[in-house]
C-alpha cells in the first residue's frame, strides 16, 4: 500500500512538471511555427517612378496609298496597240499609258462627216419644197381670189341692171346675161329675148358667185395651212437631223481623242489590266498610287466608336519593321456603320498598333465604323497591303506617378492609400489621389510620395527561404490575435506580416 501510494505521488509530480514544461515552452515552439507561416508568403514591391500613361483603342487595318485612280478610255472594240508602262513604274499627270490603233476611229470620223453633209443636203432640199409649196398655196389662193371677186362684181351689175329694166317695164331693155351664168350650173329660163334676163335670174347668179368665192376661199386657205405645217414640219426634222449628225461627228471625234490613256496623278503603276493586242472594251486598265503618301483602314466597334475622333495620335506597328513605332494622326471617323464608299468610287483607310498601350481591340470586318489612319512620315519598309496593328491614344499623361492597381486599398476611413516600406523593413501607409488609369497601372498624386519609394504589392509567390522564418521570433500567439509590424493588424485583408491582399502582378521585386 505504502509503495502505491508512493506511485501515485511521484506520478503527479511529473504531470505537474509536464504541465510547467509546456507552459513554458510551447508558445515558443508555436510562435516559431507560425512565423514560418507568416514568412512562406513573399512582400513583393515595385519602385516608384515616373512615367507616360496612355489609354487607347486597339485595332488592325491594312496599309493603303492615300491617293490612288485607276484609268480607263471611253471606247469599245479597239484594239490595244501598246502599253507603254509596267507594274512599278513611276509617271507623272498627263504622261501617254496605252495606245491603241486608230485605224478604224478615223474611219468612223469620216463616215460621220459624210453623213452629216449628206443629212445638210437632203434637209436643206426637204425644206426647199416645203417652202415652194407654201408659196404657190398663197399664189393660187390670191389669184383666184381676185378673179372671183371681179364675177362676184360682175354678177351684181347684172343684177343692178336687171331690176333696172323691171321698174321701167321695158321689156326691149338690154340685160346682158353675165359671164357669171356661163361658170354655174343654174338654167335660167327667160321670155326675154335672147341675151336677157330677169331679176330672179340675177339674183341667183350674184349668189353663186359669192358661193364660189367663198368656197375656193376656204379651199386656197386649208391648202395654205397644210403647205405651213409641212415647212415647220420639215424645220422640225432639219434641226433634229442636222443634230444627230453634228453628234455623231462629235463622237467620232471624242472616240478618235478618247483613244489614248495619259496618267491622271503622279504616283506609281500598281496594276495592269490590258496588253498588247488586246480588244479593248472599256473598263479599268491602268491602276495609279501614290505611295509616297500611305495611310491604314481600320473598322472600330460601336463600343469603341465614341473614344475615337478626327485628329487624334495613333502608332503603328508592322510585321515589316518589327518594333519600330510608327506615327499616324486619324483623318476620317464614319458616322454610319459599314463599308461608306459608293459603287464607282474610290477609297482609301486606315488603323494601326498594340502592344503595352491600353484599350480595348476592334474588328477590322465590315460591321464596325469605318477609320481612316494617315501615316505622317514615309517609311520605306512599308508597302501597300500590310497588315498594320494600331494603337490609337485616347488619353496620355506624361511623367507622372503611376502605381499597378493592386497597389491601391482603401482605408478605414475611405481613402485611397498605398502601402510602402523603408530600407529597415518598416511599412507605413501613404494617402494617395487617383487619375489616369491604363490597363495596369494607375496614375497617383500626393505630397507624401516620392521617386524611388518601395510600393507593396500584393503576391501569391511563397518564399523557399527557410532562414527568414528561422530568425523571426516576434510572432507567436500575439500575431495570431492580429499584432505584427502595422498598427491595427497590418494592411486590410492583407496576408501574412500585415502584406496587401494576394492577387500578384507581373514584374514585382522583393
Amino acid at each position: 500500500m505504502k509503495k502505491k501510494k508512493k506511485g501515485l505521488i511521484i506520478g503527479g509530480v511529473l504531470l505537474v512538471a509536464f504541465i510547467v514544461s509546456g507552459c513554458i515552452f510551447l508558445p515558443g515552439l508555436l510562435g516559431k511555427k507560425v512565423s514560418h507561416a507568416e514568412n512562406e508568403r513573399q512582400i513583393n514591391t515595385v519602385t516608384l517612378e515616373k512615367m507616360d500613361l496612355t489609354e487607347s483603342v486597339s485595332a488592325t487595318g491594312t496599309i493603303e496609298a492615300a491617293s490612288s485612280d485607276t484609268v480607263s478610255a471611253d471606247v469599245q472594240n479597239v484594239t490595244v496597240k501598246d502599253v507603254l508602262v509596267s507594274v512599278g513604274d513611276t509617271v507623272t499627270k498627263g504622261q501617254k499609258l496605252v495606245s491603241f490603233d486608230k485605224s478604224e476611229l478615223k474611219e468612223a470620223l469620216a463616215e460621220a462627216k459624210e453623213d452629216y453633209s449628206d443629212t445638210v443636203s437632203q434637209t436643206s432640199s426637204e425644206l426647199s419644197q416645203a417652202y415652194q409649196q407654201l408659196s404657190e398655196a398663197r399664189s393660187t389662193y390670191y389669184s383666184e381670189k381676185k378673179k372671183l371677186e371681179k364675177k362676184v362684181k360682175e354678177a351684181k351689175a347684172a343684177l343692178k341692171k336687171a331690176k333696172k329694166a323691171a321698174k321701167s317695164g321695158n321689156s326691149n331693155i338690154n340685160a346682158t346675161t353675165p359671164d357669171t351664168l356661163s361658170d354655174t350650173s343654174i338654167t335660167i329660163n327667160t321670155n326675154m329675148s335672147s341675151g336677157t334676163m330677169s331679176v330672179s335670174e340675177a339674183e341667183a347668179a350674184l349668189e353663186q358667185a359669192k358661193e364660189n368665192l367663198e368656197s375656193t376661199n376656204k379651199q386656197n386657205q386649208k391648202s395654205i395651212t397644210q403647205a405651213q405645217q409641212q415647212v415647220t414640219q420639215a424645220q422640225t426634222n432639219n434641226k433634229k437631223q442636222l443634230r444627230q449628225g453634228k453628234r455623231s461627228v462629235q463622237d467620232a471625234k471624242k472616240t478618235l481623242e478618247s483613244a489614248s490613256m495619259t496618267a491622271t496623278m503622279d504616283g506609281t503603276v500598281t496594276a495592269l489590266g490590258v496588253s498588247d493586242g488586246d480588244s479593248y472594251n472599256g473598263g479599268d486598265a491602268v491602276q495609279i498610287s501614290d505611295l509616297s503618301s500611305l495611310q491604314v483602314t481600320t473598322t472600330i466597334s460601336e463600343y469603341d466608336i465614341n473614344k475615337v475622333e478626327k485628329g487624334q495620335r495613333v502608332v503603328i506597328l508592322t510585321d515589316a519593321t518589327g518594333d519600330e513605332e510608327i506615327e499616324g494622326e486619324i483623318t476620317y471617323v464614319a458616322l454610319t456603320m459599314g463599308d461608306t464608299t459608293l459603287s464607282g468610287s474610290q477609297s482609301q483607310s486606315g488603323s494601326d498598333i498594340s502592344s503595352g498601350m491600353s484599350g480595348s481591340s476592334s474588328s477590322s470586318s465590315g460591321s464596325g465604323y469605318e477609320v481612316i489612319i494617315t501615316l505622317k512620315n514615309a517609311n520605306e519598309k512599308l508597302r501597300s497591303g500590310m497588315t498594320a496593328k494600331c494603337s490609337i491614344i485616347t488619353k496620355e499623361a506624361s511623367d507622372v506617378f503611376a502605381v499597378p492597381y493592386d497597389a491601391i486599398h482603401t482605408s478605414s476611413d475611405n481613402k485611397d492609400v498605398i502601402y510602402v516600406k523603408d530600407s529597415s523593413g518598416n511599412r507605413s501607409e501613404v494617402e494617395v489621389t487617383k487619375g489616369m488609369e491604363s490597363d495596369y497601372y494607375v496614375e497617383v498624386s500626393g505630397e507624401a510620395l516620392s521617386e524611388g519609394m518601395s510600393v507593396i504589392i500584393p503576391s501569391d509567390e511563397v518564399s523557399t527561404d527557410s532562414s527568414k522564418s528561422d530568425d523571426s521570433s516576434d510572432g507567436g500567439f500575439g500575431f495570431m490575435m492580429g499584432g505584427g509590424d502595422m498598427p491595427g493588424g497590418g494592411f486590410p485583408g492583407g496576408g501574412s506580416n500585415g502584406g496587401p491582399p494576394s492577387g500578384g502582378f507581373p514584374g514585382g521585386s522583393n
